[in-house]
């Protein structure tokens, strides 16, 4: 059971503290005035190092719970009941704090919706919508089932992003501090053997020179304007008028723009077809998915496409007007217009989606690392060969 800290005064006024099990905050509330103190404040307890590590709730974690809720729902377990199963069997902190606080407040005759609402970070748009979808339906437990499998999903797709760009930052990384170790500290020793010849020289090694001679001189000022650039090229990002540009800009570029297209493609035709399978009107799935992407780009033509669904068009009609949407979504759509299947129509497009985009990262990782290392190589052979060069000259001048 949770721990709960508290501070009580006893029967003749002498502040008391300690710590105490219970299943919530009231319980904890009634056992210590069952002791015969007066309870002044209680929390549940963080002890050392628990709120440092687990102050998030990752999203392995959050799909666990969501399908082992929607496990003991549908043996009949009720609601209150489960999420006190839960709490007791959750090792993240912070997560067995909110669970603790949304079953008081199911208890207390609040939905679950409404429990989870205080905790924006946690349970997004998209996972509240499927709640209380479920909940107007009287199918709490298939809308848990479903979340959870789409929680799945959407956490392979950016898992695999993630680990396919780990390799390629490392490695420029390490790449970027080593050379400028060598043109900061190595080089500029080695060279000194052709101070006296430097008229004498080849091309390619003046110009090593000439960089060396940069680097060394204004190492600071180069540390400080890059690490500047990058910060005022996020401050940018992060207002509309940047948001909108490196968002175009990331569709639009050659190789990587198809990247991001099946990728977001793939997101919003799996929100939008969980969304209106849990029973989500067309409308509010619309908006729900416009939050959930984020997208300047398909956040313009979600808003045209519930302007023009509200207006009586169909959703494959509005999204014909956009060429960020392909042709074979918009026809998949209509497909399932026509036949009453939407959201099955949409989970399948996902689907395909999806796999294209696993494709498209494998073949990307495939060319990347080898460039990389091509990169290196080329940079690594240019340092060599400028060095070498005109001590194979003097060499042959002395002999």
């Amino acid at each position: 059971m949770p721990t709960f800290r508290y501070k009580a005064y006893d029967s003749g006024g002498k502040p008391v503290a300690g710590n105490i099990e219970a299943a919530g905050i009231k319980d904890a509330v009634q056992l210590i005035k069952n002791t015969g103190l007066f309870p002044a404040d209680v929390s549940e307890a963080e002890f050392a190092g628990g709120r440092f590590f687990n102050a998030a709730v990752s999203s392995q974690a959050l799909t666990l719970t969501t399908r082992q809720l929607a496990t003991l729902l549908s043996t009949g377990t009720a609601l209150p009941e489960a999420l006190l199963i839960l709490t007791n069997n959750t090792d993240n902190a912070r997560l067995r704090s909110i669970l603790i606080n949304i079953k008081e407040s199911v208890a207390g005759g609040s939905s679950l919706t409404t429990a989870l609402a205080p905790y924006p970070d946690v349970f997004s748009p998209f996972y509240k919508g499927l709640v209380t979808a479920g909940e107007a339906s009287g199918s709490l437990d298939k809308a848990l089932l479903q979340l959870a499998d789409y929680l799945e999903a959407r956490a392979k797709i950016v898992s695999e992003v993630k680990a396919a760009l780990t390799y390629p930052a490392l490695m420029c990384f390490v790449g970027a501090a080593i050379l400028s170790f060598l043109f900061a500290f190595v080089i500029p020793k080695i060279t000194r053997i052709f101070d006296d010849t430097k008229n004498m020289l080849p091309l390619i090694t003046k110009v090593l020179l000439a960089l060396t001679g940069i680097v060394k001189s204004y190492w600071p000022a180069i540390i400080i304007g890059t690490g500047g650039s990058i910060w005022l090229a996020r401050r940018y990002v992060r207002t509309p008028k940047g948001k909108t540009f490196s968002d175009r800009l990331l569709l639009e570029l050659p190789w990587f723009g198809k990247l991001a297209s099946d990728f977001y493609i793939s997101n919003f035709t799996r929100t939008l077809g969980s969304l209106l399978k849990s029973g989500v009107q067309l409308l509010k799935a619309l908006e729900i998915t416009r939050e959930v992407l984020n997208h300047a780009v398909y956040d313009k033509i979600l808003d045209t496409a519930i302007t023009d669904c509200t207006g009586g068009t169909s959703l494959s009609a509005s999204l014909k007007k956009h060429k960020a949407i392909p042709q074979i979504v918009t026809h998949m759509i209509s497909v399932g217009e026509r036949s009453g299947s939407l959201d099955d129509m949409l989970i399948k497009t996902a689907e395909t989606y999806t796999l294209d985009f696993e494709r498209g990262v494998k073949r990307a990782m495939n060319l990347l690392e080898p460039l990389l290392i091509l990169a290196m190589g080329v940079i690594v052979g240019f340092i060599v060969l400028a060095i070498l060069l005109p001590i194979f000259e003097l060499n042959q001048i002395i002999h």
